[in-house]
């Protein structure tokens, strides 16, 4: 199964869908495949088949009507901070994975840093190591990105799925 990039009316990215849900929408016109530079946004050889039909999947669509969503950060959690961070130590850019990433809290938590969206990172054991129960300054180990809330899309790993569409790059970052 692919997924969709769900955008709002004005081109903002929602979140990521089901191939099928997506196409749903733009059946029932709630959305339009996107047009990227003179052509639609489908995922390349895919097809929904019926008996007699076949139609393009989509990769990228957006609302026909402008919703109005609240976004309430979500409760901590390891795997989004680490999609948040793209997997990479926040330190010397070292790619992560499960066995090799830690969580480092930019204001230590024995100096009253608490485990929050905007005090920690992903780190390298090494790095962590390092750091120890130092500020990124007092260690002189600058961050690569100062920590953020994370977004909805942070809640999908694009840097671990095969399944990229060369189009969201016009929306999202990729880490």
């Amino acid at each position: 199964m692919k997924r969709a990039l769900l955008l709002n009316a004005d081109y903002a990215p929602l979140h990521f869908i089901p191939d099928v849900e997506a196409f749903i929408m733009v059946y029932k016109g709630i959305a339009d495949v996107v047009d990227t530079g003179g052509k639609p946004s489908y995922w390349e050889n895919e097809t929904f088949t019926s008996p007699g039909r076949t139609w393009e999947v989509p990769a990228t669509i957006r609302l026909v009507e402008r919703i109005h969503k609240r976004w309430k950060p979500p409760r901590f959690r390891k795997k989004v901070l680490f999609n948040r961070d793209a997997w990479k130590c926040q330190y010397c850019s070292m790619e992560l994975n499960w066995s090799s990433v830690t969580i480092d809290h930019v204001q230590p938590k024995s100096r009253g840093g608490g485990t929050s969206w905007r005090n920690c990172v992903a780190s390298c054991k090494s790095c962590n190591k390092r750091k120890a129960n130092k500020t990124p300054d007092e260690a002189s180990m600058p961050l690569l990105r100062h920590p953020i809330e994370p977004t909805p899309l942070h809640f999908w790993d694009v840097t671990k799925s095969a399944s990229w569409h060369s189009d969201w790059d016009m929306f999202l970052p990729r880490g």
